[in-house]
Formats: C-alpha cells, sequence, structure tokens
C-alpha cells in the first residue's frame, strides 16, 4: 500500500509518498480502507520543524483524523462493523490507503454523510463547539469575533456560534475571496486583519462597542490586537500560535478592562468532546453544518501542506488516497 512519510523537517517537499506492507487488524482492531484523511495545522507545523506542544519522531507519518470504509476486523472486535463507513481519530499514520484502528473507536457515519465531509466537519467542529460551549462560555445573544473564519476552525466556529444563539459574529480573513465566503456562512461582518486598523473595524461593526468574546490563534501583534477588541470583564481565548513568536501579557492590559485570558486545547475536555462529536454529527446528517474541504490525492500531499502554510486555504485540507 502506499504512505505519505517524512524523514527531515523542513519544506513541505519533504513528503514522500513510499510503499509499506499492508496492516492487518489485530485484537479489538479494524482493518480500515481509507477514504479521507484530514490535514491539520499542527501536522504543518511539526512538518516544518515549528513549534508544537506534541513532538514528533522521525520518520514520520502523520494523520490523526480519518473516514472510511472497514474491510476486515480482528478478534474481539465488532463483527457488525464491516463494511461501514467509519469515522476514527488516530495516533498517526492516516496518510495511507489503509489503516488499523481500535474497534472502540469507530464512530459510524449516518447515511448520506461521506468520508470527505465527515473529516471537513467533525474534527474543526467537536473543537469549536467544545471551545465556545465551555472555555469561551458562550451565552445565547452575546457577540463573537471569530479569527481565520474561512480556515477549517473558523469556519465551523462561524456557523456554531449563529446555531448557539450568538448575538452577533463577527469574522476576519485576508482575501476578498475568504471574506465573501465568511459572509455568506452568516457572519454579521468580516474584517481583513492583516492591514492597519482592524481592531477599529471591529469595534464599529459592533456597535462601537467590543465584543463579548474573541477568540485568537495567532500570536504576536494580532494577540495584542485582539485584546483591544474585548469589552470590559469580556473573554479572550487563544487556542493556537500560527506566528510562532512570543507574546509576553502585560497585566495591565487585562485589569484595566477586568478581562478573561484562558488558553484552549481539546485535549483537556474529553468528555465534553465526545458530546460535542456527536452534536456535530447529527447538525452535519441534518443539514444544519455545511462542509468546506479541498482534496488532494496522495501524491500531492506537499502542496496541500503548501496551501495550508501559505495561506491559500479555505476549510479542510484533505488527502484522498483513491
Amino acid at each position: 500500500m502506499k504512505i505519505v512519510r517524512y524523514h527531515e523537517k523542513g519544506a513541505p517537499e519533504v513528503l514522500r509518498v513510499e510503499d509499506a506492507p499492508m496492516p492487518s487488524s489485530g485484537e479489538g482492531q479494524v482493518l480500515i480502507r481509507v477514504e479521507a484523511s484530514g490535514i491539520s495545522y499542527g501536522e504543518v507545523l511539526q512538518r516544518g520543524g515549528r513549534f508544537y506542544p506534541v513532538p514528533v519522531t522521525l520518520p514520520a507519518h502523520p494523520g490523526l483524523k480519518i473516514a472510511g470504509v472497514v474491510e476486515q476486523v480482528g478478534p474481539g472486535a465488532d463483527t457488525a462493523l464491516v463494511g461501514r463507513r467509519v469515522y476514527v481519530t488516530l495516533t498517526g499514520g492516516g496518510y495511507s490507503e489503509y489503516v488499523v484502528a481500535p474497534s472502540s473507536g469507530c464512530i459510524v457515519l449516518p447515511e448520506g454523510v461521506t468520508s470527505v465531509d465527515a473529516v471537513a466537519v467533525l474534527s474543526d467542529g467537536t473543537t469549536a463547539a467544545v471551545l465556545l460551549k465551555h472555555a469561551a462560555r458562550l451565552q445565547p445573544g452575546q457577540n463573537v469575533f471569530v479569527p481565520a473564519a474561512a480556515g477549517g476552525l473558523g469556519y465551523m466556529a462561524v456557523q456554531l456560534a449563529r446555531l448557539y444563539g450568538a448575538g452577533s459574529v463577527i469574522g476576519a480573513a485576508s482575501s476578498p475571496e475568504k471574506r465573501k465566503l465568511v459572509l455568506d456562512l452568516g457572519a454579521n461582518a468580516v474584517v481583513d486583519y492583516t492591514r492597519e486598523g482592524w481592531a477599529a473595524q471591529v469595534i464599529a461593526a459592533n456597535g462601537g462597542v467590543g465584543v463579548d468574546i474573541a477568540l485568537e490563534m495567532t500570536g504576536g501583534p494580532i494577540f495584542y490586537q485582539t485584546l483591544e477588541i474585548v469589552r470590559p470583564t469580556g473573554i479572550v481565548v487563544n487556542y493556537g500560535n500560527a506566528s510562532d513568536t512570543e507574546s509576553l501579557v502585560n497585566p495591565r492590559q487585562l485589569l484595566l478592562k477586568g478581562l478573561t485570558l484562558t488558553g484552549f486545547t481539546v485535549r483537556h475536555y474529553p468528555s465534553q468532546a465526545a458530546a460535542a462529536r456527536q452534536e456535530v454529527l447529527s447538525f452535519l446528517a441534518a443539514g444544519r453544518l455545511s462542509a468546506l474541504s479541498t482534496t488532494y490525492p496522495l501524491e500531492r500531499a506537499s502542496e496541500a501542506h503548501a496551501a495550508i502554510e501559505q495561506r491559500r486555504s479555505q476549510g479542510r485540507q484533505i488527502l484522498v488516497p483513491a
């Protein structure tokens, strides 16, 4: 079978398609023919040798979120899964034609939900749902700022904030095409946060006052500007550091407005994530969430990584082995 690996960290071109032995399902495991494998920004950071809190061992075989069809079950696994389309989270190795996974971790997809749409929505949707509900503690009627709103997580956060009753949602995106996409999703306004003065534009779009909740994933100057757009006693939730820079927080910035600043990764919310995953899947099956993705064959994995790295991507970038 074909897999994608890299033997050294560096530019997207270090990703190589290689031959590997076909795996077989062991005790409690299933063999899945992969139909869709999602690419995360964390994997892009790891491949490039930039900071990411989870270390990677070389040679690296990335891929954490996949969907596909169960072709074989091992001893002790649920035989009813054979032939079913499932979604599963791995510890790595998803950029492949086939993977093995624990039977207990398989989420059976409803009829009408494709593997590509499941990968495009479930990971980012689950993270966005937990972030909004539990880290940001979003209440109906509150106003929310979503950065990178045309990206995988941002795309989900805009839609879910509306479903959860946000009073208004203000997005940020870097190109006219992306900003139109965010407005079409239901955002009330969208700004270009690569330009000077974007923070003032957010406040103006929110009736001249700061938002209740601001999400932040860039770090650097944008981190400090995000603190400016939040009203007194508002909440800033940081879930990334795309600029890979140190951002030193001056306590006065928090004290002056009584802000709450919190960091977020979904792995600290395991029980909430399990419930959110089922909720997001039900939204997707009911047509209440739209999926956005670009698909690539395994041989073009480096192109997919480059699109994310160069901020040309919209939604989730997905490898389709077939």
